[in-house]
């Protein structure tokens, strides 16, 4: 990646890469676990420097910018009736697990 870009090829910010690092890795993770994350999950090169400011400025701001993500639309209803913070929930598990395993998980409680 060329030296200066913020964000990789699919879209992802180098912040948005810790932040989510640190949801799966937890707040305590090392800056070399957060730097082996991002590298792995979305081919992002940072130094641990970086790293380390990101989650400062992160830990700062409280745990909520962890999760937090600008211009929330939370309470909006779509014209499917599914809310933008629940579909967001949804999209956070699916990242998580993967796409197969929430269709799983909705099988086993529709049931």
């Amino acid at each position: 990646m060329p030296q200066g870009r913020l964000r990789n090829e699919s879209g992802i910010s180098k912040m948005e890469g810790v932040r989510r690092a640190l949801q799966e890795l937890g707040h305590d993770a090392s800056p070399r676990a957060i730097l082996k994350y991002v590298k792995k999950e979305f081919g992002i090169r940072m130094s641990l420097n970086t790293i380390s400011n990101y989650k400062s400025t992160l830990k700062s701001a409280g745990e909520s910018a962890v999760v937090r993500q600008p211009g929330s639309t939370a309470g909006v209803r779509t014209s499917g009736g599914f809310s933008a913070e629940e579909i967001k929930a949804v999209k956070e598990l699916s990242d998580r697990i993967g796409g197969d395993k929430v269709r799983q998980l909705v099988g086993v409680l529709a049931k």
